[in-house]
């Protein structure tokens, strides 16, 4: 059976593609989307060899195999899927907050468990989390990183608290979230977005508190 449905919807949801939006960069119509996703039709092959390139997958694959976020993200020479991680050593697995998380609700953001993880070669015993930087998300004005860069970031614990200051972090606490800015001054310890919002840091919600650990971007 043919996975092209179940990829073209998959690729959509990484994308932040609407079905009119995905239908548009094909000429197609947001129909013929739906039906594709539903299995009740599929495309012609020109299609499938233009959704192919556009998105830099081997078409044998979008055909056959269901796609992992790593190989529609491209970066499958990095990240190890599933059905690879039996095999690797150190290898973190991570949770990944994609753009495609903000179209099933700030609920699946609130619960890491249900997001996808993701595998990577990060040596330490911290817990990590790993973010697509995209617009739902807030940001300084001076973020000084690229759209769609991956950034991972270390959960904020008590021992690393005088390592915070000008370094950049992740808040998420519910449905508010954005990367800012650490400011320390004595124990007082703020993550800044703006001169409007800003939180700042208690123990009580030290799990809320991210702290930059490194970035991921694809040179093409």
């Amino acid at each position: 059976m043919s996975q092209i449905g179940n990829n073209i919807k998959k690729l959509r949801k990484v994308k932040g593609l609407s079905q009119q939006a995905f239908a548009e960069l094909f000429g197609l119509t947001r129909g013929n989307i739906s039906s594709y996703e539903e299995f009740r039709a599929e495309p012609r092959i020109e299609v499938i060899l233009q959704i192919a390139k556009y998105f830099s997958i081997p078409v044998a694959e979008l055909l056959e195999k269901q796609l992992t976020v790593n190989e529609i993200l491209n970066f499958e020479d990095y990240f190890v899927d599933d059905s690879a991680i039996k095999n690797a050593k150190n290898l973190a697995q991570i949770p990944f907050i994609g753009r495609e998380a903000f179209q099933m609700g700030q609920h699946v953001l609130a619960d890491l468990v249900n997001l996808p993880q993701i595998y990577f070669p990060v040596y330490s015993k911290s817990s990590f989390m790993a973010v697509e930087n995209n617009s739902f998300i807030p940001r300084p004005v001076s973020f000084p990183f690229e759209e769609n860069a991956i950034l991972f970031f270390e959960h904020v614990e008590v021992d690393i608290l005088h390592t915070l200051d000008q370094h950049f972090g992740f808040y998420l606490k519910e449905e508010n979230l954005f990367f800012g800015q650490y400011e320390v001054e004595g124990k007082d310890i703020e993550l800044v977005l703006n001169d409007w919002k800003k939180v700042s840091f208690t123990t009580e919600d030290a799990v809320c508190f991210w702290k930059l650990y490194a970035k991921f971007e694809k040179v093409l």
